[in-house]
C-alpha cells in the first residue's frame, strides 16, 4: 500500500539519482516474432532503454566467489524501468550482463532497483 512517506522517499531516491548519477543504457533482447516471408519465428530488434542509475564496485568484503566475484559491479537504478535477468547493460564503453537484481523498498512500494552485473 503506498503511503505518504514511500511516495516521498520515491520522489526524493528519483531526484538524487538525476542530479549524482548518470545514464546507462539497458539492452532489452527482443522478442520472438512470427515472419511472414520466412514462415517461421525470428528473433526481434533489441530495445535500448535510458536508464537513470549510479554504478558503483561492490565492496571487495562481500565477494565470495560465487554469487558475488572481483569484478562485478552494482549499478543502482531508479524505478522507472523494471529490470530482467536477460538484460544487458552498457557503461563505461562495456556490456555488462545481468547476475542479480534486488528491489529496495519502503513499505510496498519500489523505491529503486540493485543491480549486480558482471562483465
Amino acid at each position: 500500500m503506498s503511503t505518504a512517506f514511500s511516495k516521498r522517499m520515491l520522489a526524493l531516491g528519483t531526484r538524487l539519482l538525476t542530479k549524482y548519477g548518470s545514464t546507462v543504457t539497458l539492452l532489452r533482447t527482443g522478442g520472438r516474432v512470427w515472419d511472414e516471408d520466412l514462415g517461421e519465428e525470428v528473433q526481434g530488434p533489441d530495445t535500448e532503454i535510458a536508464l537513470t542509475s549510479v554504478p558503483v564496485p561492490i565492496n571487495i568484503a562481500l565477494v565470495n566467489g560465487t554469487t558475488i566475484q572481483a569484478g562485478d559491479m552494482m549499478v543502482k537504478a531508479d524505478y522507472s524501468v523494471l529490470p530482467k535477468m536477460d538484460d544487458k547493460v552498457n557503461f563505461n564503453g562495456a556490456q555488462w550482463s545481468v547476475v542479480g537484481i534486488q528491489p529496495k523498498m519502503v513499505n510496498d512500494d519500489v523505491v529503486a532497483w540493485f543491480i549486480q552485473v558482471r562483465k
